[in-house]
């Protein structure tokens, strides 16, 4: 009658740990909005490699632009 107490106490404690973490990161909040200032008009244009869905990214933060992922794979620069 043991092990199945000390597991039901196991799936407790995990329970315990994943509602704390999540209520932490509900409490957090969402990030901080960018700074105007540093978003700037771009024209850079994406193909996906598997399927072949194109778009344009029109405004960046940053200069440094990561390549969105659609299908599971980053997309390429038309």
């Amino acid at each position: 009658m043991t092990a199945p107490f000390v597991i039901a106490v196991l799936i407790g404690v995990g329970l315990l740990i994943v509602t704390i973490w999540s209520i932490r990161f509900i409490a957090a909040g969402p990030p901080p909005e960018p700074d105007v200032s540093d978003i700037h008009e771009v024209d850079v244009p994406y193909v996906c490699a598997v399927c072949g869905l194109s778009l344009t990214v029109t405004q960046a933060h940053g200069d440094d632009i990561a390549p969105p992922r659609h299908c599971r794979e980053d997309m390429v620069k038309a």
